[in-house]
């Protein structure tokens, strides 16, 4: 929901910048400036947190394809089952080596595997695990199984790329109507027009406002809702 975040944001901003009673308002709020950035801010770091959350997911979504080819990997080159495992976490992200050093001392992989799941991104260590669980005492259908896991795993990844692909263009309609309560004020001002009088002062201009952000913001909660239905973890 950032773009109607963003929306409010700067229709927010706008209201307070050409509104005629901000005198009013600087009596509680003396920085105008201040409190601009602050919002500017706090709206950014919680994008920039959202952003990289989704960038760690998607990049251990990828890291978990690695590690079971890796696995199928060396479990066709002969390797002990456990050996194997041990192997693949070694050669996949440092947030996996712990798993690896765990193996290492004697811990139960099933443990291990189903800790990994937690990881947001990981949860086809589920899958890993029950695989494991069920093929660890026979070195080729454990091979088998992990390859077949791979190759869903992979599928996987693809569906979600086309659905990304499919998505992007609602969210960059998101996006651009995020900006109109931005883009029309400016327009506004650059063609000389004093349109802070009629939208601050009127009670016409006052439900100008009310209904234009009402639909604003519904139409990006709309689009929320179109892409979230189609792909939930986009």
């Amino acid at each position: 929901m950032n773009s109607w975040a963003l929306a409010l944001l700067m229709a927010g901003v706008f209201a307070w910048w050409f509104s005629p009673h901000q005198q009013r308002l600087r009596s509680v709020v003396p920085s105008r400036p201040l409190v601009v950035v602050t919002a500017g801010k706090r709206w950014w770091v919680r994008i920039d947190a959202r952003a990289r959350r989704t960038r760690y997911t998607a990049q251990r979504r990828r890291a978990m394809v690695d590690l079971v080819e890796a696995l199928v990997g060396e479990l066709n080159a002969g390797q002990a089952p456990i050996q194997a495992l041990q192997f693949a976490f070694d050669a996949g992200p440092v947030d996996f080596h712990p798993f690896a050093q765990s193996i290492r001392l004697g811990a139960d992989p099933l443990a291990q595997c189903t800790q990994l799941a937690r990881v947001p991104g990981c949860e086809a260590a589920l899958s890993l695990a029950a695989c494991w669980r069920v093929g660890s005492n026979a070195g080729p259908g454990l091979s088998h199984t992990m390859a077949q896991l791979a190759q869903g795993l992979r599928d996987d990844l693809a569906v979600r790329a086309e659905v990304q692909s499919q998505i992007a263009g609602p969210r960059a309609t998101a996006r651009f109507l995020a900006a109109l309560p931005v883009a029309g004020p400016v327009l506004a001002t650059a063609l000389g027009v004093n349109f802070g009088e009629v939208l601050f002062t009127t009670s016409v201009g006052h439900w100008c406002v009310a209904l234009g952000l009402l639909f604003d913001v519904l139409g990006l909660w709309w689009v929320h809702r179109i892409t979230a239905s189609a792909y939930p973890a986009a």
